[in-house]
């Protein structure tokens, strides 16, 4: 998969993380928060498609609003 890139072919460069945790350039709480919703979007049964739905309706309301996001 590549990077997405907006429609001025501008691309998010965030550092990867020391290993004291902190990436030292104020992105580790954007991380964090990213972090999280893959771990929110791993939990589900690959078997059930409701709980599937479920995972990722949690997901995007997790990012809607921890980034300030409105339908």
């Amino acid at each position: 998969m590549e990077k997405y890139k907006n429609k001025d072919d501008i691309e998010l460069n965030f550092g990867s993380m020391t290993e004291e945790g902190k990436s030292g350039s104020g992105t580790d709480l954007v991380q964090e928060v990213v972090r999280e919703a893959i771990r929110i979007s791993k939990q589900y049964n690959m078997w059930d498609k409701a709980s599937c739905q479920v995972a990722l309706n949690n997901v995007r309301k997790f990012l809607e609003v921890n980034f300030d996001i409105e339908d």
